[in-house]
């Protein structure tokens, strides 16, 4: 699996969060067409160690405003030290900052929870997420010599260099949409029953590349693929493939810095931050 085109991965929400699902294909005609899934653990930080994708898009949250970064790491430089911080600081102690930073800085963070669940609020803090980001900062320890986080506040996107990005599989499907009921509670807590989420996840993969069309983009996805997505019980392998389709919306330039505004903000289907190898 070296020399990757386009990958997608999920990352669990479980403690400590690992990845779980690789979904990978390419660029071929014009269409994104999904060469495979699997599911991944420890082999994820080989498999990125032996070659970067061109495009590598990840649902672990990567936005870092510059006053939090430097409260973790004094007079911070790169987002390399940033992802170091998180591979050795405590999760604790992570946590700690991330709310401290979130209550005196009203509107700081990223609404990416309002987007992804409907939340009443955008300023207030959001749950620990630096266990997930810390998780990937470990992924990619191999190659943190070549990584470097452009920048920490805003976006920049270089076509022709391998990227990490950000993927937020829910919010894409809220803006293409399509259904999400699976990214909302689990059923103990009031959410969708399972036949429910199962039910969603069938519509979701047969609306997919309908809704891609209407973009003018075309998605191919085998029966074999579509078959893991739609019987994994955790959504992880859909989520895996939707991640995939995150990867090529940002080659296409399907991109914004947040917040989503500006005259194409209804065409943005992706936002977040990158993780630029060097």
């Amino acid at each position: 699996m070296e020399n990757l085109d386009l990958v997608g991965v999920r990352f669990s929400s479980a403690r400590p969060p690992n990845p779980t699902h690789i979904a990978w294909g390419s660029d071929r005609g014009g269409a994104l067409v999904v060469d495979g899934i699997d599911r991944v653990g420890a082999t994820f930080a080989d498999r990125i160690a032996r070659g970067v994708p061109r495009v590598l898009a990840v649902d672990v949250p990567l936005g870092v405003p510059v006053a939090l970064a430097r409260d973790l790491v004094g007079m911070v430089l790169n987002g390399s030290q940033v992802l170091h911080q998180l591979t050795v600081a405590p999760p604790s102690l992570v946590d700690a900052r991330w709310a401290a930073f979130a209550a005196s800085h009203p509107g700081a963070l990223r609404h990416t929870e309002a987007i992804t669940h409907g939340a009443a609020s955008i300023t207030a803090p959001r749950p620990p997420s630096w266990r997930a980001l810390g998780a990937l900062a470990r992924a990619l320890a191999p190659v943190r010599n070549q990584v470097t986080v452009l920048p920490f506040d805003s976006l920049e996107f270089t076509p022709g260099k391998p990227l990490v990005i950000e993927a937020l599989p829910a919010s894409m499907l809220r803006l293409l949409g399509l259904p999400y009921l699976l990214h909302r509670a689990s059923p103990s807590e009031g959410g969708p029953s399972l036949n429910e989420v199962t039910a969603e996840r069938y519509a979701v993969i047969r609306a997919l590349p309908e809704a891609l069309g209407a973009l003018g983009l075309r998605l191919e996805l085998p029966a074999p693929v579509a078959n893991a997505c739609a019987q994994d019980a955790h959504g992880d392998a859909l989520d895996a493939v939707l991640s995939l389709v995150a990867a090529h919306l940002g080659a296409r330039g399907f991109w914004t810095p947040p917040p989503l505004t500006g005259p194409h903000a209804a065409r943005v289907l992706i936002e977040g931050w990158i993780v630029r190898p060097g």
